[in-house]
């Protein structure tokens, strides 16, 4: 893939708000987030430290959050990256859609902000704003094994108390430390609901609108794995996280709401 860099400042992400849940999964869950967070992050650091002339210039351009060309951000973007695999669909529920990227050594990321004015790519206003999507590219791994390691897929308790998720999907349900988990399996697809008892939060209601949209639409073909996590008690831009492998690239889709972040994924095929 043709490297391109963009300089952006250093954008700040919401912190994953949890409730205590099975000290086990909860741990993973954290590494997860803290592991997306953290590429984020680094991605922006090593691009905005190996500034190139260039750089100084594109940067000094996106400052006016002005769009020369009329082009809105996700427009800048496909030009400057063609060849880039990138959700071609980012719902909000109001505003314009903005955006800022940047790749480094570790891959390409990019950040999608719901704003009322639209900005040019990269604009510096959005570093004073919260992104409500992710989107992670990563690639150039050396073997299948070493994508499977990144993405880290979880194992299905079966052991639960069986749900009926309507078309033929069978669910298992357990609970533990005030959180409800409700895992099943569609194809190569692991995915995971997790609600809070204290909050009275009842997962049962999402993962059957999560099921009845994938009756409809076509999730992309992972090579061995895929995996979704919800978070009902989340409210970044981390709630919901969708992964998926290849033998040389992972793809990672956060956004808040669970069903936008299913959207964005299938819109990559």
């Amino acid at each position: 893939m043709k490297k391109w860099w963009i300089v952006i400042p250093t954008i700040l992400f919401l912190g994953a708000c949890q409730t205590s849940a099975d000290r086990t999964t909860q741990k993973q869950e954290n590494q997860e987030k803290d592991q997306s967070h953290s590429q984020v992050t680094e991605m922006s650091t090593e691009t905005s430290t190996g500034e190139s002339a260039k750089g100084k210039e594109e940067h000094s351009d996106a400052k006016t959050g002005t769009n020369q060309t009329q082009k809105t951000a996700f427009e800048q973007l496909k030009a400057e990256q063609p060849t880039l695999p990138m959700p071609q669909v980012i719902p909000i529920s109001s505003g314009n859609l903005n955006l800022a990227a940047a790749q480094s050594k570790q891959g390409y990321t990019v950040l999608y902000y719901a704003l009322p004015e639209k900005l040019a790519l990269n604009a510096q206003a959005l570093n004073q704003e919260t992104p409500i999507a992710t989107y992670l590219y990563q690639y150039g791994f050396a073997s299948s094994q070493e994508t499977i390691n990144v993405l880290q897929p979880f194992t299905i308790d079966k052991n639960g108390q069986k749900v009926d998720l309507g078309h033929q999907i069978i669910a298992y349900q357990q609970g533990a430390a005030g959180s409800n988990y409700l895992e099943w399996q569609e194809g190569n697809w692991r995915i995971r609901v997790r609600s809070s008892n204290i909050e009275g939060q009842d997962p049962l209601p999402l993962a059957k609108k999560i099921v009845n949209y994938l009756e409809k639409a076509t999730l992309p073909a992972p090579e061995k794995y895929g995996k979704i996590i919800v978070d009902m008690n989340d409210s970044s831009n981390q709630a919901t996280q969708v992964i998926w492998q290849e033998p040389n690239n992972v793809f990672t889709v956060t956004h808040q709401d669970a069903l936008a972040a299913l959207e964005m994924a299938v819109s990559m095929n």
